[in-house]
């Protein structure tokens, strides 16, 4: 069994979520769409500016699933702004097509989630050439005036009809001049593949973002979980819960190796745990329901093995760790769903007194 390279997303503090559930039928009536709370119990804001970019160029009028790509990007884009309208932030919106290489719809401004919705609406259509990389120049230049704080650079496209190289090389530059402070994530619209794989790259390059479309966060729940990831991070300390599901960190399919992207977001633990050198944590390995119930058994344990060692090298005791692996057996969510699986895939931190 091989393990599609992970979507690159945040539960309580630092094993990455996010699905892919193509061909499922998309719904564009907001009627049907109520937000699920983010309920921020323990947990930071790690955002503190975040720059949407939105694609109205021609590609996206083609339908998807028996809905225009172009209607299906807007309603996400809607739900995660329901989702997130009590975030205390400054946001902004930018589109590329309809005959202009890029407009500023929105911002960059303190975000209300009125505001960014009368943005969002000044899309009316989808038209025009594919510009990418002009948007996210113009998010670079957008966020000049952020001297400080963190960002979250959102792109939602089909990635059709693009300039590979050009927008490789915009989103080279926007890191290049933000660094460590901006973390790029991607939506892909529609299940193109050659899109899927572009986005992904976008998503590389920001090496704290992560990819995924929008069939796995079109759900009420997946979109807070979502949102949960791109805006929030872990508890500021390891006292405030009994245990945190290291939100950032995603395992392969039947591999329990840590990518080198989730580095910095383990590092987080890192610091608490040096932070509070009297907690004693056990770690609790979790796999989805793929496979046998022996193997699943023994990939959970390395999980956990995984992480420990990770913690170790890193400097912190080893007698301050237990590790224990549960295999699929406490799933925190539905195995019938990748989004499900991907967020059983986890290792969980428990303090012990």
């Amino acid at each position: 069994m091989k393990r599609n390279r992970f979507k690159s997303i945040l539960i309580a503090f630092v094993v990455f979520l996010f699905a892919g559930c193509a061909g499922q039928q998309v719904r564009t009536d907001m009627s049907q769409f109520t937000p699920v709370s983010l309920e921020q119990r323990g947990y930071d804001l790690k955002v503190d500016n975040f720059l949407v970019i939105l694609d109205t160029s021609g590609s996206m009028g083609e339908d998807y699933n028996g809905v225009s790509k172009f209607d299906q990007e807007k309603e996400v884009i809607n739900r995660m702004n329901q989702t997130i309208a009590s975030l205390n932030v400054k946001g902004a919106l930018r589109a590329f097509g309809q005959g202009k290489d890029t407009t500023l719809l929105y911002g960059l401004t303190d975000y209300t989630a009125s505001g960014f919705k009368e943005g969002l609406d000044k899309a009316t259509h989808a038209d025009g050439n594919s510009p990418l990389d002009a948007a996210i120049n113009g998010a670079g230049n957008d966020l000049q005036s952020v001297s400080a704080g963190t960002i979250a650079l959102i792109i939602f496209s089909d990635a059709k009809e693009l300039d590979k190289a050009l927008v490789i090389a915009s989103a080279q530059k926007i890191k290049e001049a933000f660094g460590d402070r901006i973390c790029i994530y991607t939506v892909l619209i529609g299940g193109d593949e050659a899109g899927g794989k572009l986005m992904r790259e976008l998503s590389e390059i920001g090496s704290c973002g992560f990819a995924t479309d929008a069939d796995s966060i079109f759900g009420a729940q997946d979109m807070a979980d979502f949102s949960r990831k791109v805006f929030f991070g872990g508890p500021a300390s390891p006292t405030s819960s009994p245990g945190w599901v290291l939100a950032g960190v995603e395992f392969e399919f039947d591999s329990f190796s840590i990518s080198p992207n989730f580095y910095s977001i383990l590092n987080e633990s890192v610091k608490i745990l040096k932070d509070n050198l009297s907690a004693n944590v056990r770690l609790e390995g979790h796999t989805d329901n793929i496979g046998s119930e022996a193997y699943n058994q023994k990939l959970s344990e390395n999980r956990a093995k995984a992480v420990m060692n990770y913690f170790i090298e890193k400097g912190i005791d080893a007698d301050r760790f237990s590790t224990i692996g549960y295999g699929y057996t406490r799933p925190i969510a539905s195995n019938e769903t990748s989004t499900g699986r991907d967020r059983n895939r986890r290792v969980e931190l428990i303090t012990i007194k």
